[in-house]
C-alpha cells in the first residue's frame, strides 16, 4: 500500500516513460526472486525517468542551439549549474554544514533559472509538451534527484571533485599558434596601448579632445514609487548604511545577498554618469533588440544591471555591474564591427566603500583598474607571460562618478566627480535620461521566432566578429573582439585571466597596511 501511495506522486508527464522503464525492469527480472523485484521502488523508477528527461531536454537544447552559457553545467549532475565563485568553495565545505546546503541551493537556483530561459528560447515545434508543463516536471525532477544523489556520501564527494568552470582559452590553439613565441610579440602591442592610455589620462581634463559633441546619459529610476525623486544621485546611501545592508544580507557562505529594494538603493548610489564624445550615432547608448541580428535602439537609452561577487581573503565582496551598448565600433580597422559596449564594475568592501572600480568592453577587452586607497598592486607579480594590470588613474573618493568616454573607440579617458575642483561641465551640450534593465533580459529577447538569447555558443554574440581574430587567435581566446556574455570574458592575451575570477582581486592586488 505504501508503494502505491508513493507512486501517486510521480509527475504525470513521465507516465509513458515510467511504463516503458517498468516493463523493461519486469522483463529483465522475470526469472529472479520476489525479494529481488521488491528492491526496485517507485522512487527508483521515477529517478530513472527523470534522468532520461534531463538527457532528452539537454539534447534538444544543444541540437537547436539555445544553450545558455551564463553558468556552467556539471557533468553527472544535470540539475545543478555553477559559476567560478561557487566552484571556488568546492573543497572548503563540510558536506553536513549549513554552508553545504547554501552552496547546493545556489547551484540549484542557477539551473532553474537557466532551464527556464532555455525552454523559453526553444521553438515550441520541437517539444512534445507545453513549455510550462516541461518546466514544472524538470523542477520536480530536480528536487527528487537532489534528495537521492546528495544523500549519498560518494556522490557528494564526486560533486566537490568535479564542479568547475572551464576557462575561456583554447589550449590547442595556443599550441598550434606557438604561444611561447607569439605571446611576447603580442605583449609589445599591449605595452604600447598601455603607454598611450597613460598619455591620455595625463592630459589636463579641459584639454581632452572632443571630435563631436559631449552628451551625458544620466541614470534615472525606473521605480514609480510616489515621492521618490527620479534622479539616482539624490538617493545615495552612506557608507555606514551600505555596510549595514551588506552585513545583514550575508548567507551561510558569507555571500552578500541584499533584497531587491536594497539592491535598487545600492545600484542607485553608485550609478555613473556616462559622458560621451558623440561624433555619430554609433557613439549613442541604446537598448539591445533582435531585428535582423542584434542591434541597438538609440531611441531608448538603457543601461543593464548585474550583481556579481568576488573573494578577498576570507570575505566575499558584492559587485555592481553597469553595462551599456553602442550600435558599433565604427571604422575600417581590425577592431571595428557591429555592437560595442562597456561594463563598469564597482566592488564594495564590507565597510560600505568602493574598494575597486574596473571596466572592460563587452568583448572582455581593454581591462582597466581604478584602485581606492584600500588596495595596492602586489609586488610579487610574474614577469614572463603575464599581462600587467592597467592602472591609469586612482579612484576618486566620491560615490557618484562621471565616466568620460571617447568617440569611435569608446575608451574611458577619465573618471571624476562632477563636483571635483577644476572640472568644468560647461562643454556638455545635451543631457539624456538613462533607464535600466536587468542584464538577464538579454538571455531571452523577443524575436521573430518567439524568444532568443542575444548570446550564442560559448556566450558569443553572432555577427559581432572582428578581423582582429585572425591576428590574435594564437593567444587561445575564441573570436577576440567579439561581444560576449557575462561570465565568458577572458581579459588577458598574455597568461589567463577572467573578469569573473573569484580570486581576481587578490591575484593582482593586496590590502594596504
Amino acid at each position: 500500500m505504501n508503494n502505491c501511495n508513493n507512486s501517486a506522486h510521480i509527475p504525470p508527464i513521465m507516465t509513458e516513460m515510467i511504463f516503458i522503464v517498468s516493463i523493461s525492469i519486469l522483463v529483465l527480472t522475470g526469472c529472479t526472486t520476489v525479494e529481488t523485484r521488491s528492491t526496485v521502488t517507485p522512487q527508483d523508477i521515477a529517478a530513472t525517468a527523470c534522468r532520461a528527461l534531463y538527457q532528452e531536454i539537454d539534447a534538444t537544447i544543444d541540437n537547436v542551439g539555445v544553450r545558455d552559457y551564463g553558468s556552467s553545467l556539471i557533468e553527472g549532475f544535470p540539475y545543478l549549474r555553477t559559476t567560478r565563485l561557487l566552484a571556488s568553495f568546492s573543497h572548503e565545505l563540510n558536506d553536513k554544514s549549513p554552508q553545504w546546503l547554501a552552496w547546493v541551493a545556489h547551484m540549484t537556483d542557477l539551473d532553474a533559472q537557466s532551464r527556464a530561459l532555455e525552454l523559453r528560447n526553444l521553438p515550441s515545434s520541437v517539444l512534445s509538451q507545453p513549455k510550462d508543463t516541461l518546466l514544472d516536471e524538470l523542477n520536480k525532477c530536480r528536487d527528487l534527484l537532489i534528495s537521492i544523489d546528495l544523500t549519498n556520501p560518494q556522490q557528494r564527494t564526486r560533486l566537490r571533485d568535479i564542479v568547475h568552470v572551464p576557462d575561456d582559452y583554447v589550449t590547442w590553439w595556443q599550441t598550434l599558434g606557438l604561444y611561447p613565441l607569439t605571446a611576447p610579440v603580442i605583449a609589445v602591442g599591449i605595452s604600447e596601448w598601455h603607454r598611450k592610455t597613460h598619455e591620455i589620462f595625463a592630459i589636463p581634463f579641459a584639454s581632452l579632445p572632443v571630435a563631436g559633441k559631449l552628451i551625458r546619459w544620466v541614470p534615472i529610476s525606473n521605480a514609480m514609487t510616489p515621492g521618490v525623486d527620479a534622479l539616482l544621485s539624490d538617493q545615495s546611501l552612506t557608507a555606514q548604511q551600505i555596510s549595514g545592508i551588506l552585513y545583514r544580507s550575508l548567507d551561510p557562505l558569507g555571500i552578500p545577498m541584499p533584497e531587491d529594494i536594497e539592491l535598487d538603493q545600492l545600484f542607485n548610489t553608485f550609478a555613473p554618469i556616462w559622458e560621451v564624445d558623440v561624433a555619430d550615432d554609433n557613439d549613442r547608448i541604446g537598448k539591445i533588440h533582435l531585428e535582423n541580428g542584434p542591434s541597438v535602439d538609440i531611441a531608448r537609452p538603457t543601461f543593464y544591471r548585474k550583481v556579481s561577487h568576488t573573494r578577498s581573503g576570507q570575505q566575499v565582496l558584492l559587485q555592481l555591474n553597469y553595462i551599456v551598448w553602442f550600435p558599433a565600433r565604427s571604422g575600417s580597422d581590425i577592431y571595428a564591427g557591429r555592437l560595442d559596449g562597456i561594463n563598469w564594475r564597482v566592488t564594495l568592501g564590507p565597510d560600505g566603500k568602493p574598494w575597486l572600480y574596473d571596466v572592460i568592453h563587452n568583448c572582455g577587452c581593454y581591462h582597466k583598474f581604478f584602485l581606492s586607497h584600500q588596495l595596492r598592486l602586489r609586488k610579487d607579480l610574474p614577469l614572463a607571460y603575464f599581462e600587467s594590470p592597467l592602472l591609469p588613474q586612482s579612484a576618486p573618493e566620491q560615490q557618484s562618478l562621471v565616466l568620460r568616454i571617447a568617440h569611435h573607440t569608446h575608451f574611458i579617458q577619465r573618471i571624476y566627480s562632477d563636483n571635483a575642483p577644476n572640472i568644468q561641465s560647461s562643454a556638455i551640450q545635451e543631457n539624456q535620461p538613462l533607464l535600466w534593465e536587468d542584464y538577464d533580459e538579454l538571455r531571452s529577447l523577443p524575436s521573430d521566432e518567439g524568444y532568443r538569447s542575444l548570446f550564442g555558443k560559448y556566450g558569443l554574440v553572432a555577427g559581432t566578429e572582428r578581423s582582429e581574430r585572425f591576428l590574435f587567435w594564437p593567444m587561445g581566446i575564441r573570436s577576440p573582439g567579439a561581444m560576449r556574455q557575462w561570465g565568458r570574458h577572458a581579459t588577458a592575451f598574455n597568461g589567463r585571466r577572467h573578469f569573473d575570477d573569484a580570486f581576481l582581486i587578490e591575484s593582482l592586488f593586496e590590502r594596504t597596511p
